[in-house]
């Protein structure tokens, strides 16, 4: 599972060991939380698909989904997962962090 921030978010995040991704209410008829995708940083146009602007797809954080964050309701659920709380991620979950490598 990925999530993507840009540099204020991903300093925020790795700053401690457990990773925190903080629940919040995105803009339009999105549901209150944290969200999540299983896209890549390689997927053509991300920020257009996730609907986020571009500086949003600066930073990725890797980890290994548990198989308890909620489809977003839509067609966009195949691919972006949410937690409606905050969410943390324990150190042998955590993957890779770092820069994007947008195409």
């Amino acid at each position: 599972m990925n999530h993507f921030t840009d540099t204020k978010g991903y300093n925020g995040i790795r700053a401690f060991s457990i990773w925190r991704f903080r629940a919040a209410k995105p803009p339009g008829l999105r549901p209150f939380g944290a969200y999540f995708t299983t896209l890549s940083a390689q997927t053509r146009k991300l920020a257009k698909r996730l609907g986020i602007p571009k500086s949003k797809v600066e930073y990725v954080f890797s980890f290994i989904d548990r198989g308890d964050l909620k489809p977003l309701p839509g067609g966009r659920g195949a691919y972006i997962s949410y937690s409606p709380t905050d969410y943390d991620v324990e150190p042998d979950r955590q993957l890779v962090h770092g820069k994007a490598k947008n195409p």
